[in-house]
């Protein structure tokens, strides 16, 4: 928890009209000083009479404060973002102002959407009379998709703590949980320092400079200013880009398998989630290149599809199509998703499909498909490595079962590379990677194919 305040006092704020409900509960205090009366119950019928009074005082006194409490309840509102990452820590802010010439003791507990991992459960502060603080706690959401933040409860005990209310503030608020973005920006500030390395990207091609003069397109932030074309750039009103013959645009077409096997869990979030990272930096520093880039999601059929576009504008299309996506519980169909992208991708293409091959069930229908993708487009499977399997070929054999494991591992790791020999026979190209690599390892291969003119 982190508290910054301002305890300079300040003339109360406009109300915020939010329904706030406010309920009477003993405070802190007050359990402990009544304990204290019961040896008075022990020293006969005086004593009884005594412990009697000092109870009904104490609970006097504790209505009394907890009424005067009603009136006090700060003025709370929850600040964050629109848009939370999925699998790191985002901040949440509560604001909190004390509207009464009283010093209040404060607790606050909020309603997360289930799942969330929070750092700290409660918060607790000391407002001082007119005093605004706030609070900061850290949510990390372990699933995309739409959320609900409930209410807010605040405790609030008064200078004796005999009394105390809890005040619900109705605060239900929707938030969207979207893949991890930091990928794009890390890229994005690498790229502006000239230390593209720094994020494993080996090798980039610069934009412009060389090549003849062949078309013109929009402006792409970090394209160089010495080729915007001034005269297009007034008559459209919006700034131009030549681009020379070595850039020209080509179409890339990314494929996320959302079937069953993409539900498995890496790293705290799923093969699916780490294929959609690796897919939106993949597309940010395509469509950064002036390529057109689509999207195909595909489990049992075509599940939404974004037709190939350039511009800044078709990330964002991308995202939206993206935040939502779950895993099906069924296998993937990858005939289906050939015939789509004959019929709808009439252009060749760079095809990236980003899929699972644990077994030779998953991978076999993909081999057969190969032949008939490759007649137009570059195919290329992205797929991760088997962490679990990996580590256990390599364990140390202590007891027989450890035995037992070590030879399914390594019987799995080798049905995984005839797998993959068949894929390449197939004329399948290949990008195996770490899940935490896998984003890095798909740029540099797009960009080799680019370098190469492979297109």
């Amino acid at each position: 928890m982190s508290t910054q305040a301002g305890d300079r006092p300040s003339a109360p704020p406009t109300p915020v009209e939010t329904p706030v409900t406010v309920r009477w509960i003993p405070g802190r205090r007050l359990a402990l000083l009544a304990a204290l009366a019961l040896p008075a119950y022990l020293m006969g019928p005086y004593g009884v009479a005594t412990g009697l009074v000092v109870d009904i005082l104490l609970i006097v006194a504790a209505m009394l404060e907890s009424r005067s409490l009603t009136a006090r309840v700060p003025v709370a509102e929850r600040r964050m973002e629109a848009r939370l990452l999925l699998g790191v820590d985002n901040r949440v802010r509560v604001r909190l102002h004390n509207p009464s010439p009283r010093r209040l003791q404060v607790t606050v507990r909020d309603d997360t959407p289930a799942g969330f991992k929070v750092d700290e459960d409660e918060l607790s502060t000391e407002l001082a009379p007119y005093a605004r603080t706030e609070l900061e706690y850290q949510v990390a959401p372990d699933r995309r998709g739409r959320y609900a933040f409930g209410h807010l409860h605040l405790r609030v005990e008064g200078a004796l703590s005999l009394g105390s209310v809890l005040a619900t503030v109705e605060l239900d608020e929707e938030v969207r949980v979207y893949p991890n973005l930091r990928g794009p920006k890390r890229y994005e500030l690498a790229l502006r320092l000239g230390a593209l390395h720094s994020v494993g990207v080996r090798n980039i091609r610069r934009s412009g400079g060389g090549g003849e003069f062949e078309q013109m397109r929009e402006y792409v932030p970090g394209d160089p200013f010495k080729d915007l074309d001034w005269k297009a750039t007034a008559k459209r009103h919006r700034p131009i880009t030549r681009v020379h013959g070595q850039e020209r645009s080509q179409t890339v077409i990314v494929a996320i398998d959302a079937g069953r096997m993409m539900a498995t869990r890496l790293d705290d979030i799923t093969k699916l989630d780490h294929a959609i990272n690796a897919s939106l930096l993949l597309t940010y520093v395509a469509l950064r290149g002036g390529d057109k880039v689509g999207l195909i999601v595909f489990a049992e059929g075509v599940l939404s599809f974004v037709p190939p576009r350039r511009g800044p504008s078709q990330y964002q299309r991308i995202l939206e199509s993206l935040y939502a996506v779950e895993a099906s519980p069924t296998y993937v169909d990858f005939r289906r998703l050939t015939q789509f992208v004959r019929g709808r991708v009439p252009r060749r293409a760079l095809l990236l499909l980003f899929s699972d091959l644990l077994d030779e069930s998953q991978a076999v229908p993909l081999a057969e498909q190969a032949p008939l993708l490759g007649r137009k487009h570059l195919p290329l499977c992205v797929t991760m490595n088997d962490p679990v399997a990996e580590a256990m070929s390599e364990v140390h054999v202590e007891r027989p079962e450890q035995a037992y494991r070590r030879a399914a591992a390594v019987d799995i790791l080798a049905e995984r590379e005839g797998v993959k020999g068949r894929l390449r026979k197939s004329g399948m190209g290949l990008v195996e990677a770490p899940a935490g690599e896998l984003a890095v390892a798909t740029v540099n291969r797009y960009l080799e194919i680019k370098s190469r003119a492979a297109l």
